[in-house]
């Protein structure tokens, strides 16, 4: 039988080295690499020069630049030596520079969920609408029902004899 308990309060992930958090332990472990020297984590090494990144695709941005400097737009930030070649890179960056209350949020309007993703907001207001009016995912081997891909995923855990399976990216826990 499943049961979907809701957690009283939304779990947070909050970095040990600044005013970083998250919902998310991946975006938190991604984050924790920014405060590492490139000698302490798996890298991935430029074959044509000594380059070094922490993040695969970093690497492959990266290489951009070999392929002639005419090809690639550079996204400069007016407040620091900061450059990326991503233009979503640059708007991220550029929060670092901004006083917190000047900072866009998305409201959710049925409780007090709060996010700088418009996207992360589509995706929360799912949780308040009832299983008949959104695109569900069906279990084929039960009667279970998910809003989401990844929660039906994790629910056939079950059925693989897993006996507990915690979700980190909604404030529920699968048993």
């Amino acid at each position: 039988m499943l049961i979907h308990k809701e957690i009283s309060e939304v779990v947070t992930y909050d970095c040990n080295h600044c005013s970083y958090n998250t919902k998310r332990r991946s975006d938190l472990t991604t984050h924790m690499l920014i405060h590492k020297e490139i000698s302490e984590v798996t890298t991935y090494q430029c074959a044509l020069c000594p380059y070094k990144a922490k993040h695969k695709g970093n690497l492959t941005r990266h290489f951009l630049i070999h392929q002639g400097a005419s090809k690639v737009t550079t996204y400069d930030c007016n407040f620091c030596s900061y450059k990326t070649n991503q233009k979503g890179d640059l708007i991220k960056h550029l929060l670092v520079h901004t006083d917190a209350s000047q900072v866009v949020t998305y409201d959710c309007n049925h409780c007090s969920y709060n996010t700088k993703r418009r996207s992360d907001l589509t995706t929360h207001m799912l949780i308040h609408k009832e299983i008949s009016e959104v695109t569900t995912y069906q279990c084929a081997l039960c009667p279970y029902k998910a809003k989401h891909k990844g929660n039906l995923t994790r629910h056939f855990l079950i059925h693989q004899g897993a006996s507990k399976v915690t979700t980190y990216d909604c404030n529920f826990l699968f048993l």
